[in-house]
């Protein structure tokens, strides 16, 4: 099994990347387009096929993540194995592109990311695992994947801003000391005006500098519990797969990465974060929580990382007056608690 994959995947890393029409050009027979320019999906299977026994060859036919070796990475096995029982009723992807963008760490001025070590962003909290990459090839990150549950969203206790506040949770591979982001997960955001109270959930997808896609096709709420997995199969081909364990409801988009953008795969996080939002970083919703467990990531070899392996790091969100508003606690190797703080509590 390891072998057929270690293959295919050396094949997709000696191809010429190619461009986005190429790729349009170039559709499975049953890959599917969406009605967004550059997103696909595939075409359910057939009657009967199950991917806890598909061939790697057929999960990757139809659209279905890598499955992690069972011997090398028995815990991220299991994690895919209860991902894939539950995906019961394939959601075809119907897509909302936004001007929201949820991008690289964001530093103090001057400031370069650090590895390693504890360390502070503007826009993220949570965990980051550093390998060095410098280019994309062998041994750049290939998926990353975690369970968590979708926080309620509120403004913090006592505000009634007259505005939106946001926040997003995701997974993704790099952003950190690298220009692009590869990325899924959820958006939780809050809207506070006078007696007039409400909040707003939706599962995206990005490969930033673009901003994020909505897929509002599968409806999430808080309390709902997602496995969320990204990966690549070459540095402009991402792919996302969301399950809703609560519905057994699950989605798969296939799309490029923007144009003059390339993956390197030098970094694989776990973060809840402020995004970007009419040109600067959103007030954070009062998520109060998130956990994230089963949080692993895997390079081309298949050698694993978890927010509890030798070069992983916490990050903890600073406000716009540098203080403390988001941040992470380890929970074993592969489990971590994202909680907010100061003046977004």
């Amino acid at each position: 099994m390891k072998q057929r994959m270690l293959s295919l995947v050396s094949a997709l890393l000696l191809a010429a990347p190619l461009t986005g029409t190429a790729q349009q050009q170039q559709l499975k027979p049953n890959e599917l387009p969406t009605n967004i320019a550059g997103a696909t999906t595939i075409a359910a299977p057939p009657k009967g096929f199950n991917p806890l026994n598909a061939s790697d060859q057929d999960l990757e036919y139809y659209g279905f993540p890598p499955r992690p070796n069972e011997v090398e990475a028995p815990k991220a096995f299991a994690r895919w194995q209860k991902a894939m029982a539950a995906s019961k009723i394939r959601m075809t992807p119907k897509l909302e592109m936004t001007n929201n963008f949820a991008g690289p760490a964001k530093m103090k001025a001057g400031a370069a990311p650090s590895s390693g070590s504890a360390s502070t962003s503007y826009n993220w909290s949570g965990y980051v695992n550093t390998n060095g990459v410098t280019k994309y090839g062998s041994s750049s990150f290939y998926y990353i994947i975690a369970d968590y549950v979708v926080p309620v969203a509120t403004q913090a206790y006592g505000a009634c801003t007259g505005a939106w506040d946001y926040s997003v949770t995701w997974v993704g591979i790099d952003g950190w000391g690298s220009g692009d982001v590869l990325q899924a997960g959820n958006e939780a955001d809050a809207y506070c005006s006078g007696s007039t109270k409400s909040a707003y959930y939706s599962a995206w997808y990005e490969w930033y500098p673009n901003g994020w896609t909505r897929i509002t096709s599968l409806p999430i709420v808080p309390g709902d519990d997602l496995f969320v997995e990204v990966w690549n199969t070459s540095s402009t081909a991402g792919h996302a797969y969301l399950v809703n364990y609560n519905t057994n409801q699950y989605v798969i988009i296939n799309f490029n990465a923007p144009a003059g953008t390339q993956l390197v795969g030098n970094s694989a996080e776990w973060v809840v974060e402020r995004p970007g939002v009419n040109g600067s970083l959103a007030t954070l919703s009062n998520y109060i929580s998130d956990y994230f467990s089963d949080a692993y990531a895997y390079n081309f070899g298949y050698s694993a990382v978890d927010p509890g392996s030798a070069g992983s790091f916490p990050v903890t969100m600073l406000d716009n007056s540098g203080n403390p508003i988001s941040y992470p606690t380890l929970l074993g190797g592969n489990a971590i608690w994202v909680q907010n703080e100061g003046s977004s509590r």
